[in-house]
């Protein structure tokens, strides 16, 4: 889940970052265009002044004009030459006591006078239905006056094609800058990427600190917050395991000595009530010695290292010498134990934790099976799982309650029966250091509970 949450991140930050750039591109196009269209506008104003200009001056060099029958249309140089000849118009007027007369003009002109010859200079007007740009100007000597037309979409054309240019290089780089922007995106995550995979195979007890080799100065503050978390959380573990250990330690002397004594009393002399006391007090003291023990066994297994050191064994004949210690107890519950274990089952483990399990799994089923039932422990080998199965005759456990089993604490049988609630959960942990697996089933026919281990087989032969 972190390295996918990590690549979202960097695809949002890359997201981001081209949106931010494309409106960023967007303004400075805009920018862009608005300026090319200021300077398109005073650009072709000068060529037009020039224009007029260059008539008057032509005009001039070839003397005085006379008076002709009829205007001159300039179109002896042939077609237009340009997309843009046909958007562009002049005329040249002689200025006559009998009014202006039309000396000189372009194919496209009229013959009547432009609108920008009402006053010199510059003037924007509607021609034809479309905006046109004229300057006029008057040579006073020659009695001559030029005007010169343009039409605006020149200007917009001469600006969109200026800003296209611009636009057109930066949309074909941008797949290039994404590119170059999600390297540089994963290089600046990738001590983030670090330090989420530090942390996802860390064992649940491992609170050391954090160390990912050269740490980007922007997450620092995050790992020395985690370092620092890590050592209050050690620091708190550290108590409550030290203080379960010294808790139990010192409750089992005390019990010990009160169970000695009471039973001492109950050998004296005394009446029956007195006894039956004493015999209810010595259950009690036993009770909570029993649950000192079980407590003592888990704070050791909190204690210990995730993974306990293992060596080669044999489960069958770990399992064979826990029978034989408990045969005596269930033999005096009028209890059947009965081992079904066809051959040696290597594995690799700690021997005492799993004689821990055993013992644990086994007395339960002997507490909870009632006289005159059955034990059944059996061993097999399935793929790469030793497994080991104990069924009993038991009330067993409401289909509902079957996923509660192994909460500490937490009593699913006859409240009659001696416990603690420790023991299941001391199997299950045990299971969990050895990499493997615990399942409960009821069973059908007659009654009882089914409670199978698969833990990793080797083929290794134990010594």
């Amino acid at each position: 889940m972190i390295p996918r949450a990590l690549n979202w991140l960097a695809l949002r930050m890359l997201l981001l970052t081209l949106l931010v750039v494309a409106v960023c591109g967007g303004i400075a196009v805009m920018i862009s265009y608005r300026n090319a269209l200021h300077e398109a506008d005073e650009l072709l104003d000068a060529q037009m002044a020039e224009s007029a200009q260059t008539l008057l001056a032509l005009n001039a060099q070839h003397g005085p004009a006379t008076p002709a029958v009829g205007e001159t249309i300039a179109g002896a140089t042939g077609e237009p030459r340009h997309k843009y000849q046909i958007k562009l118009m002049f005329q040249l007027w002689h200025d006559e006591a009998s009014g202006a007369h039309l000396v000189l003009r372009s194919p496209n002109a009229p013959a009547a006078m432009l609108l920008g010859g009402q006053q010199a200079g510059f003037v924007t007007a509607d021609w034809q239905g479309r905006p046109w740009r004229f300057y006029s100007q008057r040579d006073p000597a020659q009695s001559m006056l030029a005007i010169v037309g343009q039409d605006f979409a020149i200007r917009e054309e001469l600006a969109t094609e200026t800003a296209r240019h611009g636009v057109v290089p930066f949309v074909a780089g941008l797949p290039v800058l994404a590119l170059l922007l999600f390297i540089a995106i994963r290089a600046a995550c990738a001590p983030v990427r670090r330090l989420a995979d530090d942390l996802a195979t860390r064992d649940p007890d491992n609170l050391q600190p954090v160390a990912i080799g050269n740490v980007a100065r922007e997450i620092e503050p995050v790992t020395d917050a985690l370092n620092r978390l890590f050592a209050r959380l050690e620091s708190t573990l550290q108590n409550e395991r030290r203080f379960t250990a010294d808790a139990a330690h010192e409750l089992r002397n005390p019990l010990a000595a009160l169970i000695a004594q009471l039973q001492v009393a109950q050998m004296g002399e005394g009446g029956g009530e007195g006894r039956s006391v004493l015999k209810k007090c010595e259950h009690g003291a036993r009770r909570m010695s029993h649950l000192v023990e079980q407590m003592l066994t888990l704070s050791r297994l909190d204690v210990g290292p995730a993974a306990p050191a293992r060596e080669p064994l044999d489960l069958a004949a770990e399992t064979a010498a826990v029978c034989a210690d408990l045969g005596p107890a269930a033999i005096a519950g009028g209890l059947a134990l009965a081992l079904d274990a066809p051959g040696p089952l290597p594995l690799r483990g700690q021997a005492e934790l799993l004689r821990v399990m055993l013992r644990n799994l086994i007395d339960n089923a002997i507490r909870y099976t009632p006289a005159g039932g059955r034990i059944d422990v059996s061993l097999m080998r399935e793929g790469a799982w030793a497994v080991c199965a104990v069924q009993d005759d038991g009330p067993g456990v409401p289909a509902d309650q079957l996923a509660l089993l192994g909460q500490r604490f937490r009593r699913l049988g006859p409240h009659e029966v001696e416990g603690v609630g420790l023991g299941l959960s001391i199997v299950r942990r045990i299971v969990e250091l050895h990499g493997g697996r615990i399942d409960f089933a009821n069973i059908p026919s007659p009654h009882g509970l089914r409670v199978t281990l698969r833990l990793p087989a080797t083929g290794e032969t134990a010594s």
